[in-house]
C-alpha cells in the first residue's frame, strides 16, 4: 500500500512539472531556474549569497540562478567564478 501511494505522488509530481502547474524558466547554460516565495536575489559578484531583494516580487515567477559555483556578473549579466569578478 504505501508503494502505491508513493509511486501515486511521484506521477503526480512530473505531471505538475511536465504540464508547467509548477513555473519553470528556460535557463541559458550553466543556470539553473528557482522559485522563491518571497523572490530572492541571486547570489552576484556584490554579495555572493542568496539574500532578500531590495523590492520583493511575486511568487510565482520563476527566475534564472547561476548554477555553483558561479555568481552573477551585474555588470555583464554573465555567469562568472567569484574569482573573476
Amino acid at each position: 500500500m504505501k508503494t502505491v501511494f508513493v509511486l501515486c505522488v511521484v506521477a503526480v509530481s512530473v505531471m505538475m512539472v511536465q504540464g508547467q502547474g509548477i513555473p519553470i524558466a528556460k535557463c541559458a547554460k550553466g543556470e539553473h531556474s528557482v522559485l522563491y516565495c518571497p523572490q530572492m536575489a541571486e547570489p552576484s559578484c556584490d554579495n555572493p549569497k542568496v539574500h532578500d531583494m531590495d523590492f520583493p516580487g511575486p511568487c510565482d515567477i520563476p527566475q534564472c540562478f547561476c548554477d555553483t559555483p558561479t555568481v552573477r556578473n551585474t555588470k555583464t549579466g554573465k555567469c562568472v567564478k567569484l574569482a573573476d569578478c
